[in-house]
């Protein structure tokens, strides 16, 4: 496909203001004296933004000053980089709606790819596909306080490629999809919509446009907005420091967030009682006896509105009044209560379910069957802190579901202690040391106060019951495999440079009828197995071999990982 490239001249006119500074003799005043006229010159081509050439140059927009600041005084001088220019871009000729991009001082010309225009022209309403007039400025501007001189205007006619803007993608800390959602339903770049979060639960924001938000990358201004392209420094957004469940906005248009935090929701009408909010689904639901037909309801409550004024502070936040109206399978929400219908297709028990997952829909219905609601287990347990930082990259896994017991192999080192964690980035539901314990075994609280302590630096095979709150440190001074081939012998295997990571040279002569186990301290009580790459603690032993030829292979396990591999030499 051709790819389309232009480059538009933009001479600006200096400014025409005053500046007003004191001389020798009181009373003088110093003034500008003005600068000449601008001239500004286009293509007279259509610019036709193209998909699949995202990182093809599309605009190049360059001025010079026509003109230098001068004043009554010839001794003197104006300061240099007085005047800040800004690009202007607008649907309208009267610039009533507009993009604004400052320049930095001494930059005189400005590349956009296909991408980025594109971006700009969603923003600004363009409707994909559709050839229409782009307007584009320079503000120049000299102080706070002085009105600021505009260039001539220049039109071309744009057609931007269309993408879907009314969908925001919930990342996490990572930029990692999660299959959360946010919703704007005008495409206007505000995104709305019910978020499970956990205390202090680092996320971004990822337009259709690919655009990644996050805070702006300021100490103590945690609501307010940047984003990947404006090359500043930007961190990832974060809720208050309680769990549950937020009624999420973002305005990418004011560059602002706000989380109303919903700790309770209220039935009134035909049943009445409080709901109990599942937050992995996003969900409120309430058991009941129902009769078959129809239950009349009203759902609200109190919510505590953080936002750009209250920051995170949970006294500064807002006491606000939440509830729902609308039709049961199209709910709305705001501050007043109306009664919903809701059909009832049996009678018994049943539950009352709330569903906030879909931004796009919000539903009310009764379901038959009741009681309390499946646990989703955690497949790991995070020791944030263990390892320096107090993130979430050092984990066990679960090995036993039944017991509840996590089990791994970690290298640490903590000067603070750690605590265990079931759920990452909820860092208000943990698991910490009862007084009495130490660095190698003792018993779990959740929730307590100060942290597990933390043995000397060194790697250690960590066991924890979550059943029976307790746990077991045990420092690996050695790692060893065995059963390939049928050979029991142990055979010791070499550490690499990173922590936790082993391997051996292998030779594969016959099969392995019962796996093979890694076996740490030549203690055959402290093993790992498992299957399909996965190593577990305490597992029978692990397969892999067996679809292989004869011949040499490195045994490659990371323990810190849980992870096995045959590679062929």
């Amino acid at each position: 496909m051709k790819t389309f490239k232009y480059i538009v001249s933009l001479l600006p006119a200096l400014l025409l203001c005053a500046m007003l500074q004191s001389c020798d003799k009181d009373g003088d005043l110093l003034y500008t004296d003005g600068t000449g006229s601008a001239a500004i010159n286009g293509t007279d081509t259509d610019i036709v933004l193209d998909y699949n050439n995202l990182s093809a140059l599309a605009l190049t927009i360059y001025w010079n000053e026509n003109g230098d600041i001068t004043l009554s005084d010839p001794r003197v001088e104006a300061p240099k980089g007085a005047v800040t220019n800004t690009i202007q871009m607008s649907a309208s000729s009267d610039f009533a709606s507009l993009y604004e991009e400052i320049m930095s001082v001494g930059v005189y010309a400005r590349q956009y790819t296909c991408d980025e225009l594109n971006n700009i022209l969603n923003r600004l309403g363009y409707e994909g596909g559709v050839k229409a007039p782009l307007y584009i400025r320079i503000k120049s501007s000299l102080g706070n306080n002085i009105e600021p001189n505009y260039s001539d205007v220049l039109s071309l006619n744009v057609t931007p490629y269309l993408i879907d803007m009314s969908i925001g993608y919930y990342l996490d800390s990572k930029q990692v999809e999660t299959g959360k959602t946010l919703y704007s339903a005008t495409s206007n770049g505000v995104y709305i919509g019910f978020i499970g979060a956990g205390s202090w639960e680092n996320w971004w924001l990822r337009e259709g446009n690919n655009t990644v938000w996050g805070n702006d990358g300021e100490v103590g201004t945690p609501f307010m907005l940047g984003n990947n392209t404006t090359g500043l420094s930007v961190w990832n957004f974060w809720y208050p420091g309680v769990s549950g469940c937020y009624y999420t906005i973002v305005d990418t248009k004011a560059n602002e967030w706000s989380a109303l935090l919903i700790p309770e929701l209220n039935l009134g009408g035909d049943i009445s009682g409080a709901m109990t909010y599942d937050r992995k689904a996003n969900v409120w639901t309430y058991v009941f006896d129902a009769s078959a037909g129809t239950v009349n309801v009203t759902i609200s409550g109190t919510g505590k509105q953080y936002n750009i004024g209250t920051g995170t502070d949970d006294a500064a936040a807002i006491d606000t009044p939440v509830a729902f109206s609308g039709s049961a399978d199209n709910l709305s929400f705001g501050s007043s209560a109306s009664s919903i219908s809701v059909p009832v297709s049996a009678s018994g028990e049943a539950t009352l379910k709330l569903d906030l997952s879909n931004p796009c829909q919000w539903t009310v219905t009764v379901e038959a069957g009741g009681g309390q609601p499946t646990v989703d287990v955690s497949k790991f347990l995070y020791l944030s802190g263990v390892y320096g930082s107090w993130d979430f990259e050092s984990y066990l896994k679960l090995y036993n579901e039944d017991n509840l017991t996590y089990g791994g192999a970690l290298q640490v080192d903590s000067e603070w202690g750690y605590r265990m964690y079931t759920e990452a980035e909820a860092w208000d539901n943990y698991y910490t040391m009862v007084d009495g314990g130490n660095a190698f075994e003792g018993s779990l609280v959740k929730n307590g106060d100060g942290n597990i302590a933390a043995p000397d630096p060194g790697f250690y095979l960590f066991d924890v019951s979550l059943s029976g709150l307790t746990y077991k440190v045990t420092p690996i001074t050695k790692v060893s495999y065995s059963g390939l081939n049928d050979d029991w012998s142990l055979t010791e295997m070499t550490a690499t440079e990173t922590p936790g990571v082993y391997t051996a040279v292998v030779q594969k002569t016959a099969n392995t009828p019962w796996g093979v186990k890694i076996i740490l301290n030549d203690n055959w009580d402290l093993f790992f197995g498992g299957g399909s790459g996965e190593l577990l603690l305490y597992q029978s032993g692990f397969d892999g071999d067996n679809e292989l030829a004869n011949g040499e292979y490195t045994l490659t396990v990371d323990l810190s990982k849980g992870t096995y591999s045959y590679t062929a030499n």
